[in-house]
């Protein structure tokens, strides 16, 4: 299967809202605001659209889709700027077949060249944890948000990129309004 993996157009935004709105309709922890997130992080004066990614099959069929977005972690002497990722999406009918992993890396690839130390993510430990993520709590650094035990994750994008960085973890405004 060749996918093609590209920075997001407004073409693509009605194709995204469809898709993360059929990828969350049978999670039970979601509540359904994952589109309206996306919509508001996009107008945040820190959006980047290069960490916004859509993976095709074909020129017009969107599958796929992820947005990193910056977040601090404050420490007692410093603050750090990392990304995290909400939401990651994939298609229902696609699911299961690797896309959501090599969109993920894509992600992960774009955040490291742009100078990024980690991704940070709330998710299932199982699907992450497959894939390099590590518990925030291993490297002193804890969430600011209500989230589930042992579902805030971090993957440090180089090698010691997370030495010395504990703190707390701080979204934007628009990750507590949803």
């Amino acid at each position: 299967m060749s996918l093609s993996f590209e920075t997001i157009q407004p073409a693509d935004f009605k194709q995204v809202d469809q898709l993360v709105s059929a990828a969350f309709e049978p999670v039970e922890e979601s509540d359904g605001s994952e589109v309206d997130l996306i919509h508001q992080l996009r107008s945040t004066y820190d959006y980047q659209g290069s960490l916004e990614v859509v993976a095709k099959p074909v020129m017009e069929k969107v599958i796929a889709h992820g947005l990193l977005s910056p977040v601090t972690i404050r420490g007692n002497r410093h603050t750090t700027t990392v990304v995290a990722l909400a939401p990651l999406a994939v298609a229902p009918e696609w699911q299961g077949q690797g896309v959501g992993s090599q969109l993920l890396s894509e992600l992960e690839t774009r955040a490291r060249l742009a100078g990024f130390p980690a991704i940070s993510v709330v998710g299932d430990m199982n699907y992450y944890g497959d894939r390099g993520y590590v518990m925030a709590e291993d490297f002193a650094i804890h969430n600011t948000l209500p989230v589930p035990m042992g579902s805030h994750l971090i993957k440090p994008l180089t090698a010691g990129s997370l030495a010395h960085v504990g703190g707390m973890l701080e979204y934007p405004a628009v990750f507590r309004n949803n």
